[in-house]
């Protein structure tokens, strides 16, 4: 039988059977290794000291190459390239026409450069600043001087040398660890209390811990992010307002009140870097005023908002619509419905190309459209195939920025301003129990031949453009360019500020409306704005309105189609609207073309109405038609205030005297204008006593298709 091998002298022996505590059911015996000898040699505050200046010269180090490559522009370009693959999902998917798409693709990429060749840049220019260079420098200076006193003196003076540097990155290091350790480790799935308490989702996500000890961790978490972002001390701390909650969407809602002397209001204004130190994106937390100033109210989203598909618009299966009930538009981060009131209001729509603006406009079009008794007037100044259409149920289509393109649109916002002038004349002539508060309303709209009106202005800054690029005639009087677009820009800013009570409905649209190519003057009346993607504050800021971002409402990187930013007077967020395909949307303007022919309201350019018109009176009465729209027929005080509005000598003369002789001298006026062999007169109905419009075109000789 062999013998058991000598052991060594200086080997240790550890009685197994004394110091094995006893197993207990489900628990595995535990053997705790003896340290290694080299480590036992070392004293642990030297080994910890050593560890915490190895994690802050990894972290100093860290934190400068990150900043020396510019790492905080990566992420731009990771969106970059996420709304590309986004994009190109959508192309296939058939979601876009193919033109769009190639020249979305296009943009897309050229942007894909662009933020690549910034990046670039600011490489070069970090590493050329001031601090930077005195540095690297002084580096190289400690260095050289360190190894010269080696050289001269020995290796023994190398320890001074290196004091300063170490002592440095043990204070970072020092400074790492504890906001490494300040956040509570929980093992996603660990049941920490098997007691039998409420149970909610924490800002982790994690749904298995009780409310007690949630809330405690959650708590820590926040002043943990505070304290990151300068707002709070180390010292200073938070006091919890109830347990956190979640709403019906299954959000998490945390109450807390700030110290003493810091308000929500700045918090808010920290809002970026106070959801980076939790750990999360921007949009997924919400942070609103409790009842005191210094009562925050933070809601924290379970997953990504936005992150499934847009679900698809009520209005694709809707037979018919009321512009009176608005539209419904987009669904926001916290999983709420947002409709948005037309009239009373006016849209603007700005963003770079390619991110969903023209879908997002499909919306407001689509409710004009789907109402038979609204009049939709088209100005695409792009020329493109996204609103061909619209063309068949349109009042008037101005299609392109060529020269007459442009003359159009000018005649058209005259009309829109006199046929706005003769309703508000209507208007005041009403008794006041019938018109509250000046404005249109239902009954007025049935009654006194006062429709609805959409005017929709794709690609603004086309028109404006041409205009400014004109030049001036000293023959005939015309200002040069820059001129006539601010008188445009004038009447327009009229039209909006003033014609919203009156039926008008104006929605508009722009990549990038700066001053220069939509002024400022006619971006400041509109009341409704919504941004897709852009590059910075500053480009949504000039379409949200200026200072948005300051409060928290940008669409600058958001990089992904068919989700923007929403500003209304009562505030902004970020929201998803709903989804209407270019084939849902031809379907639905070929259902608004069969609603308008049963009710009789086919009119303008989608009834195939041709002709110029004519001179003299019998032109000037086809105007006041035109203005309002062309109705059926329109009573003699209304013509009579339109001519007014047209030719003040002599008509507001008459317009002002008796009703009878008034109708009786405009009869006479309009049987001396007619050509021979052609008559014209009034006609007497249950709305009262005036001209229809189909009389009148005969009388002037034109034909309708």
């Amino acid at each position: 039988m062999s013998q058991p091998a000598e052991m060594p002298q200086d080997a240790e022996v550890y009685d197994l059977t004394t110091r094995l505590p006893h197993p207990t059911a489900g628990t595995a015996p535990v053997i705790k290794e003896p340290a290694p000898p080299a480590r036992r040699d070392i004293p642990a505050a030297l080994r910890g000291a050593a560890y915490t200046t190895a994690v802050g010269t990894g972290h100093a180090l860290g934190t400068a190459w990150d900043y020396l490559r510019a790492r905080d522009a990566s992420y731009a370009i990771h969106l970059a390239h996420q709304a590309l693959e986004d994009l190109r999902r959508q192309i296939n998917a058939g979601q876009m026409e193919p033109d769009e798409g190639r020249a979305a693709v296009q943009e897309r990429r050229t942007e894909l450069e662009r933020l690549r060749a910034e990046r670039k840049a600011l490489r070069r220019e970090r590493l050329r600043e001031p601090g930077t260079v005195t540095c690297l420098s002084s580096a190289a200076f400690y260095i050289g001087l360190a190894a010269g006193a080696v050289d001269a003196f020995g290796a023994l003076t190398l320890a001074p040398w290196l004091t300063i540097p170490a002592l440095a990155a043990w204070l970072a290091g020092r400074r790492a660890l504890t906001r490494r350790n300040t956040l509570p480790r929980v093992v996603p799935g660990q049941v920490v209390n098997t007691r039998d308490e409420p149970q909610h989702t924490a800002i982790d996500g994690d749904t298995t811990r009780t409310d007690a000890d949630t809330t405690a961790s959650d708590d820590a978490r926040i002043v943990a992010a505070l304290r990151d972002i300068k707002l709070i001390t180390d010292a200073q701390s938070i006091r919890p307002i109830g347990i956190p909650h979640q709403d019906e969407h299954g959000n998490t809602i945390t109450e807390f009140t700030l110290p003493p002397g810091i308000v929500c209001e700045t918090l808010q204004r920290k809002a970026k870097p106070f959801a980076g130190a939790l750990g999360l994106s921007a949009d997924r937390i919400d942070i609103a005023q409790g009842d005191a100033e210094g009562d925050v109210r933070l809601w924290i989203a379970t997953r990504p908002p936005f992150s499934g598909p847009a679900p698809a618009s009520p209005l694709t299966t809707a037979d018919r619509w009321s512009v009176w009930n608005g539209v419904p538009f987009a669904t926001t981060r916290k999983g709420e419905r947002k409709t948005l009131q037309l009239l009373w209001s006016s849209m603007l729509f700005g963003g770079a190309q390619g991110y969903g603006k023209t879908t997002a406009m499909r919306l407001p079009a689509a409710a004009g459209v789907l109402d038979p008794h609204c009049r939709p007037l088209l100005a695409d100044f792009k020329g493109g195939a996204d609103w061909e259409e619209m063309e068949q149920v349109a009042h008037t289509a101005i299609i392109g920025a060529d020269p007459d393109a442009i003359d159009a649109f000018i005649a058209l916002i005259d009309d829109l301003i006199d046929e706005m002038d003769r309703r508000f004349a209507a208007i005041r002539a009403m008794p006041k129990a019938k018109r509250p508060d000046m404005r249109i309303t239902p009954a007025m709209a049935r009654e006194h031949n006062m429709p609805t009106m959409l005017l929709l202005i794709d690609e603004l800054q086309e028109a404006f453009g041409a205009i400014a690029a004109r030049g001036a005639d000293k023959e005939t009087g015309t200002p040069p360019g820059k001129k006539q677009l601010e008188l445009l820009v004038e009447k327009l800013a009229r039209l909006i500020r003033r014609g919203r009570a009156c039926g008008l409905i104006v929605i508009a649209s722009g990549q990038r409306p700066d001053a220069d190519s939509v002024p400022t003057a006619f971006r400041d009346v509109i009341l409704t704005r919504y941004s897709v993607h852009t590059v910075d504050d500053t480009s949504s800021d000039m379409i949200l309105g200026s200072g948005a971002a300051r409060q928290g409402v940008s669409a600058a990187g958001i990089g992904r189609i068919g989700v923007g930013a929403l500003m209304e007077p009562s505030g902004g967020e970020l929201v998803q609207p709903d989804l209407i395909t270019p084939q849902q949307f031809e379907a639905i303007c070929a259902r608004g073309r069969e609603l308008r022919a049963e009710a009789g309201t086919l009119t303008g350019h989608a009834a195939g109405q041709t002709g110029d018109r004519p001179a003299g009176l019998l032109g000037l009465l086809l105007a006041v038609f035109a203005a309002a729209g062309d109705p059926e027929y329109l009573r003699t005080p209304d013509l009579l205030a339109g001519l007014t509005a047209r030719e003040p000598e002599p008509w507001a003369a008459v317009a002002a005297g008796d009703p009878r002789a008034a109708g009786r001298e405009l009869r006479e006026a309009l049987t001396a204008a007619l050509p021979p062999g052609r008559t014209l007169a009034p006609v007497e109905r249950s709305w009262g006593r005036g001209y229809l419009l189909t009389d009148v075109r005969a009388a002037a000789g034109i034909a309708t298709k």
